[in-house]
């Protein structure tokens, strides 16, 4: 066994393969939250009015209701891959803490691209189905082919905000299985924060006060690496088995 020596990188990528198969269900899942946000993307809001007896009614069709769902998922993905079962599966490996959590935040970030990708080309579907299933004149919007970049930068800002929402989930998950009362203590400090405000100016500053999509992106790659980051370091000292 002394002539078998394993890098950090190669034990890291056996994990990711390992994990990746062994949560392949999570695709189906996905997918059936997909469906369930185009056919509810049909009874969104919408306002209407009347002038000189003719009425005009507007409904709004979005792919909010969808990512939402997606969103829900990827927070439950994040908090599952931390109990024991699925800390169990690192058995398998001769690995660590470390190579355990970079396995872990490689497979949440493959995760968030594929939901964040599916999601973005869920409204093309979204508009097919309501094209079949409606008489009313449709006022499209702009495609990835008329702007690229835009599309593109959208991809991105739902990837990224896919895996912070699956970096919440892992550091509460965390946080339980570490110990109990750094999770309730880590709710009652969110919970100040709601009280006193200083949240609502925290995500302002963080989600609205930006000069374009790109720079919110970076925002939430640098909160979701630190998340994970700090996840790592509270479960440093515990060992894989434990």
């Amino acid at each position: 066994m002394f002539l078998s020596n394993s890098s950090l990188t190669s034990v890291v990528l056996s994990q990711v393969k390992f994990k990746l198969n062994a949560y392949n269900g999570l695709i189906y899942s996905l997918i059936i939250l997909q469906i369930l946000g185009i056919l509810f993307a049909g009874e969104a809001g919408g306002s209407g009015t009347s002038f000189n007896n003719t009425s005009i009614s507007i409904n709004i069709s979005s792919i909010d209701i969808g990512f939402i769902f997606m969103s829900l998922l990827a927070i439950s993905v994040g908090n599952l891959i931390t109990t024991k079962a699925y800390r169990y599966d690192d058995f398998s490996f001769v690995a660590t803490r470390l190579s355990s959590n970079l396995a872990n935040c490689i497979v949440l970030l493959i995760f968030s691209c594929f939901a964040g990708v599916t999601t973005f080309l869920s409204g093309y579907l979204m508009r097919i189905f309501l094209t079949f299933n409606s008489n009313n004149e449709f006022v499209e919007g702009s495609t990835i082919l008329e702007n690229p970049i835009n599309s593109l930068l959208t991809i991105l800002a739902m990837i990224t905000l896919l895996w912070m929402f699956s970096s919440i989930g892992y550091i509460a998950g965390t946080l339980f299985q570490k110990h109990k009362l750094l999770f309730f203590g880590a709710i009652v400090i969110i919970v100040m924060l709601l009280m006193t405000g200083i949240w609502n100016r925290i995500s302002e500053s963080i989600f609205v006060e930006n000069g374009s999509l790109l720079i919110l992106v970076m925002k939430i790659f640098v909160i979701t690496i630190l998340l994970f980051a700090t996840s790592t370091a509270i479960s440093n000292r515990l060992e894989v088995r434990s």
